[in-house]
């Protein structure tokens, strides 16, 4: 007579493990399974949402860089067709009278002060530099033009047509601006002098903070040579904040050597 008995057996009991250790492994390895697998879907999630702000951020700054791009140029070109007007008006004076009339310029100036109040003021400099028309300036009181970059140029351009100079600090206003020039000629075409439509940096600082950028926003605007005009918000008493302060990132000025438009 043949007795055959047959067991049932896990692998776990197999390998010498309870079948309570066996099941608390399972248990283990399963949650451990469950975390990982939580801890990659929170891991892609947080990817895809810095994907979307850096997206939302990079769109937002585009349609700021935009604004203010659409900003300047406007004020530019209203400043332009003014300095425009003043320069033929002297040369109408000059081609009609041989001279310029100091009582009719000035009123003419002021005119077009008041149609663009961005504008400090309009002043007006002869052949040797020698600012001969501007508000608030007296007889005893004759600064010179002669040592600036715009005078130098626009004297030996005939076309010179708009200068626009560097962040300086002016010797009528005492404070820093930013000068817009042109060129006027007596009849036989010979230089006459310039004529200067300043804006204070003031202004482009105001004209900057109009924009809402957050709490850790800034923007900041730079000529073609990467030195400062303005930044909003300032940085008082701090090198990276001074007029005229080139030092950005290698890669920042990569990305302008490169011609990026943005």
């Amino acid at each position: 007579m043949t007795c055959i008995a047959k067991t049932s057996t896990t692998p776990g009991a197999a390998a010498g493990m309870t079948p309570s250790r066996y099941l608390r492994g399972l248990l283990v390895f399963g949650l451990i399974g469950a975390n990982l697998l939580v801890f990659a879907l929170v891991g892609y999630s947080l990817y895809q949402s810095r994907q979307q702000y850096e997206l939302r951020a990079q769109a937002l700054t585009q349609n700021i860089a935009r604004a203010l791009d659409q900003s300047v140029s406007n004020s530019i070109e209203k400043i332009d067709l003014a300095l425009r007007s003043v320069a033929d008006e002297l040369e109408q004076q000059l081609a009609a009278r041989g001279r310029i009339d100091e009582e009719v310029t000035l009123a003419f100036l002021a005119k077009q002060e008041q149609r663009l109040p961005d504008v400090e003021a309009f002043r007006v400099a002869n052949a040797d530099g020698l600012v001969i028309l501007s508000k608030g300036l007296t007889r005893q009181e004759r600064p010179s033009w002669a040592d600036r970059d715009y005078f130098l140029y626009l004297r030996s351009h005939q076309d010179g047509g708009l200068r626009i100079s560097k962040p300086l600090m002016g010797r009528v206003a005492k404070r820093y601006l930013i000068p817009f020039a042109r060129r006027y000629n007596y009849p036989d075409g010979r230089f006459a002098g310039v004529v200067t439509a300043p804006i204070a940096l003031d202004h482009v600082s105001q004209l900057l903070a109009r924009f809402d950028l957050g709490p850790k926003g800034t923007v900041i605007l730079r000529d073609a040579d990467l030195g400062l005009i303005a930044r909003h918000p300032p940085l008082s008493g701090q090198t990276a904040g001074e007029i005229g302060n080139n030092g950005v990132s290698e890669q920042f000025r990569q990305v302008v050597a490169s011609g990026l438009r943005s």
